[in-house]
């Protein structure tokens, strides 16, 4: 059985509106899905505290193979998505989309096979050209509504993302779906609608709602143009859950827009970071997976 969310893929199915991503429904055999999330580890295993309202958990895919609780489907399929045959997989679907975006970067498709791949927080850029993860994420129960992200672009080094929706058979939560945007045609080349990596709703229009719904995987080709959200979850008992999957690069693929707020804000959490640290305490970037 392969344990792939693109092995069901086809090149045809990639949107190149308003930015290169896919949506695979089914996107893992049934019994393989069904059995990650009946294996989905206890949020505690993974040293997500209890009682915060609809916060991200991420737990990277280099920790995973040192985790004795962690089921062997959950190893299995983590490890091929931080692998090269995936990596190649991602190409297969994405590479003309890369290099039309990034011709300055990767001139050609032979370009980007040819980098050297490797594991995030295993490997270094000294090694590697492209690091890989597979994390399993999640966000804990919501008690006042909220959105865990609003509209945003991802890490300017991140080249792709994934998500892979573990919903379980009676979380009847509502919320939590995953909205494609593009800016408003009076809007775009404008970088003041930029807040950093946020760009407010009124500046964007809705392009299509990938649904947070069990074995649905939506994956795109990071760009500043790869705007997207979390619709707001109303209050529920239930964990949103899924696999998240990155590929970085060493060097920024693109600007992000600096404005006055996304500096006051960088600051503060340097503040913030500081006083943490002072305190004993280790401080957790809201920034660092930006998704």
């Amino acid at each position: 059985m392969s344990v792939s969310v693109l092995q069901h893929a086809e090149s045809s199915a990639v949107a190149t509106e308003p930015y290169p991503y896919i949506v695979i429904r089914d996107a893992l055999p049934e019994a393989l899905c069904d059995r990650l999330v009946a294996d989905y580890p206890d949020p505690a295993i993974l040293g997500v505290e209890s009682g915060s309202n609809n916060m991200r958990w991420s737990y990277p895919g280099c920790r995973v193979a040192g985790n004795a609780a962690i089921s062997d489907s959950w190893r299995e399929v983590i490890d091929y998505h931080m692998s090269r045959a995936f990596y190649e997989e991602f190409l297969d679907l994405f590479a003309p989309a890369v290099v039309r975006l990034f011709p300055d970067q990767f001139a050609d498709e032979a370009a980007l096979r040819r980098l050297r791949t490797g594991r995030r927080e295993v490997d270094s850029f000294g090694q590697a050209d492209l690091l890989l993860d597979a994390q399993i994420c999640g966000n804990t129960p919501v008690a006042r509504a909220r959105s865990v992200k609003p509209n945003h672009i991802d890490s300017h080094r991140k080249l792709f993302a994934g998500l892979l929706y573990l919903r379980r058979e009676d979380d009847d939560s509502r919320g939590g779906d995953l909205e494609v945007r593009r800016l408003r045609r009076e809007f775009r080349g404008r970088s003041g609608c930029y807040d950093g990596v946020y760009v407010d709703d009124r500046y964007t229009e809705l392009v299509e709602t990938v649904p947070y719904e069990k074995n649905v995987l939506v994956m795109f080709v990071n760009s500043l143009d790869s705007l997207h959200g979390v619709t707001v979850r109303q209050p529920t008992p239930h964990p949103r859950l899924f696999m998240n999957l990155v590929g970085e690069v060493a060097r920024p693929l693109f600007q992000v827009p600096k404005t006055l707020g996304s500096r006051v804000k960088k600051l503060r959490r340097q503040v913030k970071k500081r006083l943490v640290r002072l305190g004993g305490g280790e401080y957790v970037d809201p920034y660092k997976e930006v998704y």
